[in-house]
C-alpha cells in the first residue's frame, strides 16, 4: 500500500497558507501547519476538518523570524522520521517599521527569505528521502522590480531590506536550489500569486480604512490567490524544463502576461510598472466577473530576470549559509 504523502506549509494559520494547507489535505496529503500562533494554528486545523471531515492536519511551531524555533521546528518534524514531499514555503511579513530578528537581521529579510531557506536547508535530508518532492516558494511580482542587491549586505545587521529585494531572494533561491539538488529528486519553484487581500497588508498603510475597503473589493479573496501556490506544489512533474529554464516560476491571469513577465528594458520599467498597478487592480474582478474564463489559468512563467543570474544567486546561497551557521560551501 502506497504511504500517504507528507507536506508543511508555513505561515498556514491563515491567508494564502491555510486555503493552500486545505486544498492539500482535501488531495490527501497529511499535512503540518508550521505557524507563529499555536492558538491559532489550531484554529486552523479545525477550520480544515470542519471543511474536509478527516483531514490529517496537525500543527508545528515555526517562528520564522527566530532562527532558534526554526532549528527546533525542523528538528521536531525530523523525530517523526517521515519524509518530505512537499514544502510550501508561504510564511511572509511586510512592515513599515524597521523590526530586527534576535540576530539582528531585518525583519523582511529574515521572514521572507533567510528563514526561509535556513528552514529547507535543515529539512533537504526529508525532502530527498520523499522524493520525488518539490519546494515551492512565495515570491511576489515585486520581485520583478527589484534592482542587484548585494548579498552580503542584504544580511547585514540591523539593515531592513526591501520587501522587493525579499521577494527576488524567494527566486534567486529557488533557482540557486534547482541548480544544486539536480540528481536528488528535488524541485524547485518560485511562485507570484498576484493582487491577494490577506493579512499581509495588516502593518501597511493601505491595510486600514478607507484604503483596505478599495483593496478587500478589488483584490482576491486568499481562496482565489491560493490557487497558483497550489498548483505549484501538486502541479505535474515536467519532463524537461520549458525553454531550458533551471527552476520553474508560476503565475497566473495578468502577472502572467507577456508584459510583465518579458523584463522589459529600463526605459519602459515605469511605464510597465505603472501598467502594473493597474493590471492588478482588475486581475480579479475579470477573474470573478468571467467565472475563471479570463484569468483564471495558471501558467508556467519566466521568472525575474535577475533570478537567473548564476554568480548572484551562489553568492547569496553561500553567504546565506554561512549567517544560518552552515558548514562552508
Amino acid at each position: 500500500m502506497k504511504s500517504k504523502q507528507v507536506a508543511i506549509v508555513t505561515g498556514a494559520n491563515t491567508g494564502i497558507g491555510r486555503e493552500t494547507a486545505l486544498a492539500l489535505a482535501k488531495s490527501d496529503i497529511k499535512v503540518f501547519l508550521a505557524c507563529r500562533n499555536v492558538d491559532k494554528g489550531r484554529e486552523a486545523v479545525g477550520y480544515i476538518q470542519d471543511a474536509c471531515p478527516g483531514a490529517d492536519v496537525e500543527v508545528l511551531h515555526l517562528d520564522m523570524m527566530s532562527m532558534d524555533s526554526i532549528r527546533k521546528c525542523a528538528s521536531e518534524f525530523k523525530s517523526r522520521k517521515l519524509p518530505l514531499n512537499i514544502l510550501v514555503n508561504n510564511a511572509g511579513f511586510n512592515s513599515q517599521e524597521p523590526s530586527y530578528s534576535p540576530e539582528g537581521i531585518g525583519g523582511s529579510a529574515q521572514v521572507n527569505f533567510l528563514g526561509p531557506y535556513t528552514f529547507t536547508r535543515l529539512l533537504e535530508e526529508d525532502l530527498t528521502r520523499g522524493a520525488p518532492s518539490r519546494v515551492v516558494n512565495v515570491s511576489s511580482v515585486t520581485s520583478r522590480y527589484s534592482d542587484v542587491f548585494n548579498p552580503v549586505s542584504f544580511l547585514n545587521k540591523y539593515e531592513e531590506g526591501l520587501y522587493a529585494r525579499t521577494k527576488l531572494a524567494n527566486a534567486l533561491f529557488a533557482h540557486e536550489a534547482q541548480l544544486r539538488w539536480q540528481g536528488q529528486g528535488i524541485e524547485s519553484s518560485a511562485v507570484d500569486p498576484g493582487s491577494v487581500y490577506s493579512d499581509i497588508w495588516r502593518n501597511q498603510a493601505f491595510g486600514r480604512p478607507p484604503f483596505s475597503w478599495l483593496l478587500k473589493a478589488l483584490y482576491a479573496p486568499t481562496w482565489d490567490g491560493a490557487k497558483p501556490v497550489i498548483y505549484a506544489a501538486i502541479a505535474p512533474y515536467s519532463a524537461e524544463k520549458k525553454n531550458n529554464r533551471p527552476y520553474r516560476f508560476f503565475a497566473r491571469g495578468v502577472f502572467a502576461s507577456p508584459l510583465i513577465t518579458s523584463s522589459p528594458p529600463r526605459v519602459l520599467e515605469l511605464p510597465v510598472a505603472l501598467a502594473t498597478l493597474f493590471g492588478s487592480l482588475i486581475d480579479w474582478p475579470v477573474r470573478r466577473l468571467t467565472g475563471g474564463l479570463i484569468w483564471g489559468k495558471v501558467k508556467e512563467v519566466a521568472g525575474p530576470k535577475f533570478s537567473y543570474d548564476r554568480d548572484f544567486s551562489s553568492r547569496l546561497w553561500k553567504h546565506a549559509a554561512t549567517v544560518a551557521g552552515f558548514s562552508k560551501e
